[in-house]
């Protein structure tokens, strides 16, 4: 698919799989009065991009009011981290076509913050799982310290858990193997810096 110059685009967030630059089609259907041709809400005028539209396949979305025809690569500013990006039309066919999120359902994020999201959701699973774990060995109560400390370090937990963590790696320091000791090593000094912000 030919790619529009991305000077324009420089600033803009890179999709792994996409780029930074509009994937033009040379497609550019405008909404028409007979109901043939129905264009997303989310992608109006303002933020679409002209000449990248692709075809949508009604029958693969999920029911909605009004079906999409057509989707565009549309301009998006990320709200967690406030940079622009791209929502590519082929990224939302594969949303509302493969994966069938329903029409209403918009993306807000660029990739690597979505990605941030969901690793920080899979952690704080793993947390409260070890958790729930009433006698934990050694390895199993280091991976939730370190679950505790990945989640206070990206601000989801307070520092104020800092000390009852330390009361849990305490013991496993002196009388853990060497490679144990060393991730408790590694933790002491990650929860040191937790405590100095």
């Amino acid at each position: 698919m030919p790619r529009r110059p991305t000077t324009a685009y420089s600033a803009f967030v890179e999709h792994p799989r996409f780029g930074k630059g509009p994937r033009v089609t040379g497609l550019d259907p405008v909404e028409s009065s007979d109901g043939t041709v129905f264009l997303h809400w989310h992608s109006g005028p303002g933020a679409r991009i002209a000449g990248t539209a692709v075809v949508a396949d009604l029958a693969r979305q999920v029911p909605a009011t009004v079906p999409v025809t057509h989707y565009f690569d549309v301009k998006r500013v990320c709200r967690a981290c406030q940079r622009p990006f791209l929502f590519f039309a082929e990224e939302q066919r594969h949303w509302y076509e493969t994966l069938r999120f329903p029409l209403e359902a918009d993306c807000l994020d660029c990739v690597p913050c979505r990605k941030d999201e969901q690793h920080l959701r899979a952690l704080r699973q793993k947390y409260d799982t070890l958790l729930a774990v009433r006698e934990r060995e050694d390895p199993d109560t280091l991976a939730l310290i370190e679950c505790a400390v990945e989640l206070m370090e990206s601000a989801v937990f307070t520092v104020k858990l800092v000390p009852r963590l330390r009361g849990l790696l305490k013991p496993i320091a002196s009388r853990s193997d060497a490679p144990l000791q060393a991730r408790a090593a590694d933790i002491h000094s990650r929860l040191a810096q937790l405590e100095r912000r």
